[in-house]
């Protein structure tokens, strides 16, 4: 009844918890700004635990529905109300609402601000990249983007770029530090409409400036999530100057036909390795798909280089595994014999070989970080046995670690949470 009512007022609603301890859990994963609880749930142990909550987490308010025994000592906790009707908690519920709205952005600027996360290696997919792009401004699929990299005379290169940019019908200028600027041209610009207008502003800028520079482009690409590639092909060819001179323009295409270099996530890679060295199979292997959609989405990469690019990601996982662990050579890797990868004849071998690799590893470094769980909690048993006041944040400070991690030692070890293990004062 409780939680229909909460959704007919607009308002959503996380799992119910039965214990102080799914709660502690559960405010520790989840964004809350209430806890509503029957009386019936609070007695004399769990006051001290509420308090030390209510401290720890201090954008939650805590409601408590009902005869409360023990209303006096509630009532002094800060961010508790005590009510003995739901109707009234419901009214309060109203009441804790989230900030106002911030004034109206700004289009123009909103726009620019969007294209500089699309044009980052960010971790939007293609759909969510197309969604935050339209919002901005209409777009159509299909665009190239120029980079300019000039000397110091910024100013001089700025204002023609911006003329160019009007006369010539340039979706959008961005400047992007002291000495580069991209253009973006939308409309699927074939290879030929973006090597004229990368020549007319060569041209302009000769006119104009006194400015030593060069023009990079980037192909052609179709998805909004794919604008960072195209960014990062413009940076590359508009630094081939030893290969082809300054104040001239460079294709992407000058320089070689694949693109794999550019259109590989490294940054997901990177990301890839964290979260296995965390232990945090479910995320690696997210990042692990996402490597093997560009893998799978270039049918003339070779079966040799592929597997050779993923024995890199193993190589890398390697050196950030022995850099954490001491102990890395005890770990029992056997799904990652080089032979099995060099033998792989499609990408879903070689995938299958990561994954299991990944695996491995996931469950070798949650063994690690288990044993210093296990040795914290030894340290934590002593410091109740020796009883005095305990607070979370004098736990953190004097065992050099996070609420999280006692917690999670703690639980580990049978001793329910953190809060209730100490009766923590906040």
């Amino acid at each position: 009844m409780w939680r229909d009512s909460l959704r007919k007022e607009g308002l959503a609603v996380l799992p119910e918890c039965l214990t102080l301890s799914e709660m502690v859990r559960l405010l520790a994963r989840e964004k809350a700004h209430i806890l509503l609880c029957a009386a019936n749930l609070v007695d004399e142990k769990a006051i001290p635990v509420l308090r030390a909550v209510i401290s720890f987490f201090p954008r939650v308010k805590l409601m408590v529905v009902g005869d409360v025994p023990k209303a006096l000592i509630l009532s002094r906790i800060p961010r508790v109300t005590l009510t003995r009707s739901f109707a009234s908690a419901l009214k309060d519920c109203g009441k804790v609402a989230p900030p106002p709205p911030a004034p109206a952005p700004d289009p123009e600027a909103e726009g620019e601000r969007t294209l500089r996360l699309l044009m980052k290696s960010h971790f939007l997919t293609h759909e969510e990249a197309a969604v935050l792009l339209a919002q901005s401004f209409d777009w159509t699929p299909g665009y190239a983007v120029l980079c300019v990299s000039s000397d110091s005379y910024r100013e001089e290169v700025l204002r023609t770029l911006r003329r160019a940019a009007s006369d010539l019908k340039a979706v959008r200028l961005l400047a992007s530090d002291a000495s580069e600027f991209y253009l973006i041209l939308d409309k699927s610009p074939i290879k030929e409409h973006t090597l004229s207008v990368a020549n007319e502003i060569r041209l302009r800028l000769f006119r104009e400036t006194d400015a030593m520079f060069s023009i990079g482009i980037g192909r052609t690409r179709n998805k909004a999530g794919e604008l960072h590639i195209s960014r990062r092909e413009a940076d590359r060819a508009c630094r081939a100057t030893q290969i082809f001179g300054h104040n001239n323009v460079i294709h992407i295409d000058y320089l070689h036909a694949g693109d794999i270099e550019y259109a590989y996530p490294d940054h997901k890679e990177r990301r890839l390795i964290e979260a296995t060295m965390d232990g945090d199979a479910e995320t690696a292997i997210r990042y692990l798909d996402d490597l093997f959609e560009v893998f799978r989405g270039r049918k003339d990469l070779n079966q040799g280089l592929l597997n050779k690019m993923i024995l890199g990601v193993i190589v890398r996982l390697n050196i950030s595994a022995t850099a954490r662990a001491q102990n890395f050579e005890k770990m029992n890797l056997d799904s990652l014999a080089l032979s099995k990868l060099l033998a792989a004849k499609s990408a879903d071998e070689a995938y299958a070989y990561l994954r299991k690799g990944i695996e491995d590893f996931t469950a070798e470094m949650e063994a690690i970080t288990d044993v210093s769980r296990d040795a914290l909690f030894y340290r934590l048993k002593g410091l109740r046995e020796a009883g005095g006041p305990v607070t979370v944040a004098g736990l953190t400070q004097a065992l050099d670690t996070t609420a999280g991690f006692i917690d999670a030692a703690v639980r580990r070890n049978g001793g329910g949470d953190m809060f209730s293990y100490f009766a923590c004062e906040g």
